[in-house]
């Protein structure tokens, strides 16, 4: 078993490899001595089934739609839709790479209307036998690009597509030409997850579906949908596939309803590979004293935070939201809550990227915190000067926040709560949180008392669903949300949850749950998104981050941990903590048997 925290070996042979990686499997698997100084060597085997354990469900069959847009529906197509870039196997947190089994080339040829033209691999075909064109590009372009007359309602982002002035294709559609009227510096994040346009047209953008469908989803990987049931759904070799073959014969999926569950299966043998939707401390006690398995915990790409009503209306002016966050203890919550993990996680510095993303920097060890001026008035909508977005105190400043707090014109008598002065009224937070979310649901009541014991008393809520507790803050009901958000490699993205340039809160990717509003910060950041040069565009990036910190937005808190684990039989696991992309990489997963048992069928446990 692999050290809490510690990093498997990782093959980069795994990714665009154009022979079947038996071989290298074989050699990579090793040998372990047996009695008497005998040694066994493994290899792994082609063509046996796999079982793979997850406690996310699918909640549709378009991972594009709001509605599917979940991580259950995206991990369990991640090996059916094709995608023109995928996470690096060998380093998740740097830059995603082109799927050279879709893609020959995708570059631009032109900066000044930027253009970007994408080669596709002419054997590419859906599982039906039709090609991989151009025309499902121009569908997906067209249905996410935000037009309210010919686009779909229910898209989960048109950041990119609404930026895009014309898709085309020529060379019989292998060749894709993306002309963009505005420049998209995140151009790769687009067309992930593409849908058959042939199949889709026919159906409808956003079918009524509530898990994946074998008529819906065609495949464009190496995996294609078998059997689905709401207890599981098999993945089994696309024959129509033109890349490198999987290893196993099929991937079955089973869903989970705990931890406890997953955990009880990785134990029997039920499932060989397992990952959960959070990690527990018996879970992962389980896991680590488990003979014959390896695991790799790590911080996922969900950020969990303390979101604040910030629009001009709320209840909330600058000086009380710097009161609150100078209340907080996050040194102590990461200690309590998520220490024991092991991920070496961190409290949150920034808004835009979550410990271990391209471009995170952790706090530099003895940098000194920043020096907060006096509040300004309890009247004040304007940025207040907190200072950089890295050293923005762990631990609490009681004075500090009392200052802030009585700027706003509450009192307090020692020991009692705060009050309004002018009318001797009790003051009152009200606070909703993610009950979905274990990390929100075991956060929420700590911060909650840590508010207390500052004088602020606060009511708790507990809300299904982060977009469900978001607007429930959107709404204004209630002042503060506990909720966690999910980041992509693209910071086009996370600024959809500080702005409305995507449009209303709630709609084509906008989240701005806070009703944050601020000019030069949407200028800022459609600078950037429209920035080439990623150290020009990181400049601007934290120029924004520093406003957010400015106007205590939202008060960043841990990465939520995440953990992988499989069975030593299973070879060619490469753990994607930031990432949905675990099954594209199952095609490289082969079962392991002694060498001299390589032709014959091994007893493995298994539904």
């Amino acid at each position: 078993m692999t050290g809490r925290g510690r990093r498997p070996r990782r093959w980069r042979w795994l990714v665009g490899s154009s022979t079947v990686p038996l071989a290298l499997l074989a050699a990579a698997c090793g040998s372990t001595g047996g009695g008497g100084g005998t040694t066994v060597t493994y290899v792994g085997v082609a063509g046996r089934a796999i079982s793979f354990g997850t406690t996310e469900t699918p909640t549709g069959c378009n991972p594009n739609t709001s509605t599917g847009a979940t991580p259950g529906t995206q991990t369990v197509l991640a090996g059916v839709l094709p995608s023109p870039f995928v996470p690096d196997v060998v380093n998740s947190a740097s830059e995603p790479m082109p799927n050279s089994e879709l893609i020959a080339s995708a570059e631009p040829i032109s900066l000044k209307p930027l253009t970007v033209v994408y080669t596709l691999d002419p054997k590419a075909v859906w599982s039906d036998g039709v090609p991989i064109t151009a025309a499902d590009f121009k569908y997906a372009w067209e249905e996410q690009r935000g037009d309210p007359v010919t686009s779909s309602a229910d898209v989960a982002s048109i950041a990119g597509y609404r930026d895009i002035a014309s898709v085309t294709g020529s060379n019989g559609g292998h060749t894709v030409t993306v002309k963009f009227k505005t420049t998209f510096a995140d151009w790769r994040e687009l067309f992930a997850n593409l849908v058959p346009a042939h199949v889709m047209e026919k159906v409808g953008w956003s079918p009524a579906c509530s898990t994946v469908d074998p008529a819906v989803d065609l495949s464009g990987g190496p995996f294609m949908i078998g059997k689905v049931t709401p207890q599981a759904i098999t993945l089994v070799q696309n024959p129509k596939w033109w890349g490198t073959p999987a290893n196993s014969k099929s991937i079955t999926i089973h869903f989970a309803s705990s931890t406890a569950q997953l955990a009880q299966w990785m134990a029997s043998g039920y499932v060989q590979v397992a990952a959960p939707s959070t990690v527990t401390q018996s879970f992962l006690t389980q896991m680590t004293g488990l003979p014959g398995a390896q695991s790799e915990v790590d911080t996922s790409s969900t950020l969990l935070q303390l979101d604040m009503a910030s629009s001009t209306e709320s209840d909330l002016p600058p000086d009380l939201r710097f009161a609150i966050a100078l209340t907080i203890d996050r040194q102590d919550l990461v200690n309590q809550q998520v220490s024991w993990a092991g991920a070496g996680v961190a409290p949150g510095n920034s808004h835009l990227v979550v410990q271990g993303q391209l471009n995170y920097q952790p706090t530099p060890t003895g940098s000194p915190t920043t020096t907060i001026p006096a509040p300004t008035s309890s009247t004040s909508t304007t940025a207040i000067g907190a200072g950089g977005s890295v050293n923005f105190p762990v631990s609490p400043v009681p004075s500090q926040a009392a200052t802030f707090i009585t700027a706003t014109g509450l009192e307090r008598t020692p020991g009692d709560p705060y009050y309004h002065w002018d009318f001797g009224a009790p003051f009152q937070l009200h606070m909703v949180y993610d009950s979905s979310d274990p990390w929100a649901a075991a956060a929420a009541p700590t911060i909650r008392d840590q508010l207390e014991a500052g004088g602020l008393d606060t009511t708790l809520l507990p809300v299904a669903g982060a977009t469900q507790t978001g607007e429930t803050l959107a709404a204004g009901f209630a002042d503060l949300a506990v909720l966690p958000q999910t980041f992509t490699p693209y910071m086009s993205q996370t600024v959809g949850m500080y702005t409305e340039l995507l449009g209303p809160t709630g709609k084509n990717g906008s989240q701005d749950w806070t009703g944050y509003s601020d000019s030069k910060f949407d200028q800022l950041v459609t600078s950037a998104s429209e920035q080439l040069n990623l150290t020009t565009a990181m400049g601007l990036y934290t120029q924004a981050d520093t406003m957010l910190w400015d106007n205590m937005v939202s008060l960043p808190l841990f990465a939520e941990p995440t953990v992988l684990v499989w069975s030593r039989i299973i070879a060619g696991v490469n753990a994607m903590p930031r990432s949905t992309s675990l099954l594209w990489f199952a095609q490289y997963w082969a079962v392991k048997v002694p060498e001299s048992t390589s032709n014959t069928t091994p007893s493995l446990p298994g539904p």
